[in-house]
């Protein structure tokens, strides 16, 4: 069988917001050039939105053939992924932000390791301010046993780029409720169930991230999502006691540090130019 006899689905989450706004177009033309076409494109909006913006996506849908899901209350990412997932007509599922751009080959590089037995398939980001310009790679670990070593004290999958099983992530129940943590929670879940990871080691998306990004993973409320987080690997068998002390207070103090420190760790030890 040919790769683009293959269907698939992506699933693109999207709400109102200026960089969404901005960003979508883009977003969803890389969708679409791609050397391998979706079969469907299943889009969720969540939260309560305005006429215009209602008018902007009435636009792609028509011009694209969307599945747009309209939730007409804020019921949080986990929810909104949970019901896109349960509309995708296909077994292979992309997920997509609406902001980010797929390089054009991403489906061709991705599919195949679907197909040939993996489970959770991501890749390495490439990094991009507001203006445009590229500021560093985030790498990630590549093997199904390098993943297992870190899964405990980092998130393991670059979500912008993860494609995914859906009978795999059915029968776990989809995206945990777990406070800004819900993409990591369920790679948690995932891994505790043997299924298999792989990352591609190259970059397949071009992130949005920046200043933004690192000014809003910081303070009191991700303190609080490491310590429910902390829990869940526990609770799945992924951690111990002792590491999971150790990395709560460690995570935590980088969480607390001024945003300007905070850029630097984030530059110095978790990316690469």
């Amino acid at each position: 069988m040919e790769l683009s006899d293959v269907k698939f689905s992506v699933l693109l989450p999207v709400l109102e917001r200026s960089d969404i706004t901005k960003g979508l177009p883009f977003a969803l033309n890389s969708i679409f050039q791609n050397t391998i076409k979706p079969d469907q494109v299943v889009m969720t909006i969540d939260g309560l939105f305005s006429k215009d913006f209602e008018l902007f996506i009435k636009t792609f849908e028509k011009k694209y053939n969307l599945d747009v899901i309209w939730i007409n209350k804020k019921v949080g990412l986990d929810n909104a992924l949970n019901l896109g997932i349960s509309k995708c007509r296909n077994e292979f599922i992309f997920r997509a932000d609406g902001d980010d751009i797929n390089l054009k080959n991403r489906f061709e590089e991705q599919l195949p390791y679907l197909i040939n037995g993996f489970d959770v398939v991501g890749s390495d980001i490439d990094e991009y301010d507001e203006f445009g310009e590229y500021l560093c790679t985030k790498t990630v670990p590549y093997s199904n046993k390098e993943i297992s070593k870190t899964i405990f004290y980092r998130n393991p999958i670059n979500h912008m780029t993860v494609a995914f099983k859906k009978k795999v992530v059915s029968s776990v129940n989809g995206y945990p409720k777990l406070f800004l943590k819900g993409d990591y929670g369920l790679w948690i879940k995932l891994h505790s169930k043997k299924y298999k990871f792989i990352n591609l080691k190259k970059s397949l998306v071009k992130a949005t991230t920046g200043s933004r990004m690192i000014k809003d993973r910081g303070g009191l409320r991700y303190v609080l999502s490491e310590f429910n987080l902390q829990i869940f690997l526990l609770a799945n068998g992924e951690t111990n006691i002792i590491y999971s002390i150790l990395i709560f207070i460690l995570r935590s103090l980088i969480f607390i540090l001024p945003v300007s420190l905070r850029y630097i760790f984030y530059m110095r030890f978790l990316r690469r130019k």
